[in-house]
């Protein structure tokens, strides 16, 4: 196991003190047997900004990197401690077979490749946290192996309208209230791929921007303009279509929905049990 030492990393880091210090505040507690020259260049391939290395989770990208090797400890500790978590957050919206067959899959994509691909953890930059980074894989991958349910079940789509109980308690029969569904299935389906990944990372996996921003690639701002987008996006199409659902005009329409637009982040809990008949444990 390498020992880590303040005077290695500052040389590792060309004798920048001051940047030395502060990856040293975050250095990994197990270096998993990656010295500090070793991980700067990892940092350095996966292209990460000089100026975000204090803030990269540099105790997942040696962790990862460990695994890769076929560290004994390290796939252990991955399959311990990582990746349950990851399976119950998908039980939200899958059942436990297709779970099962999820992460099964997950497990070896992210260690195995046929060239000229590579392993799904080779890909992992440390710019999120790892566990941040298993969920989106995960979620991924479960998509791909049922793309006609996952992306729009029942309670992603109830995940990106918390307040989807309050409207339906609104209209005044159960017909209205069937038909409210419908269309809030209907809507939800004709958002793009991103629009409703990133609708099901925030709300449902309850994922911070910081957090998503990396598995994008793109800057935090980019990604909350996008989530942004998608929330108005699937509140007016909601609106739109419950209007012609209902034959009501868009006013009385609007009047049912004044929480839509800036509720979205409201009692998911709340929501999900009202209208499934059980309740999600959120972060």
């Amino acid at each position: 196991m390498a020992t880590w030492t303040l005077d290695a990393l500052t040389r590792a880091l060309d004798g920048d003190a001051a940047l030395a210090e502060k990856v040293w505040a975050r250095r990994p507690q197990n270096s998993w047997g990656c010295d500090e020259a070793t991980l700067i260049g990892v940092l350095v391939t996966h292209a990460v900004p000089r100026a975000s290395w204090p803030e990269a989770d540099l105790e997942g990208l040696v962790l990862a990197r460990a695994c890769l090797a076929a560290d004994g400890a390290a796939l252990n500790l991955l399959d311990r401690e990582l990746l349950p978590p990851v399976a119950a957050a998908l039980l939200r919206r899958a059942s436990a077979d297709d779970v099962d067959e999820a992460m099964q899959v997950l497990r070896t994509r992210l260690l195995v490749a046929t060239p000229p691909d590579v392993p799904k953890l080779a890909k992992y930059s440390g710019r999120g946290p790892l566990g941040a980074f298993l969920r989106i894989a995960a979620s991924n991958v479960l998509s791909n192996l049922r793309p006609t349910v996952v992306p729009v079940s029942a309670e992603d789509e109830l995940a990106a309208l918390p307040d989807a109980a309050d409207v339906e308690s609104r209209l005044s029969s159960g017909d209205q209230q069937r038909q409210f569904r419908a269309v809030f299935r209907e809507a939800v389906q004709s958002l793009t791929a991103r629009e409703r990944a990133l609708l099901r990372l925030s709300l449902l996996d309850g994922l911070s921007i910081d957090e998503v921003a990396p598995m994008y690639g793109a800057h935090r701002a980019t990604v909350a303009r996008w989530l942004l987008a998608a929330k108005e996006r699937l509140a007016a199409i909601t609106r739109a279509k419950l209007s012609t659902a209902l034959k009501l005009p868009e006013d009385d329409v609007e009047r049912l929905l004044t929480s839509v637009q800036n509720g979205f982040e409201l009692s998911l809990s709340r929501a999900l049990r009202e209208t499934q008949g059980t309740s999600v444990e959120t972060r």
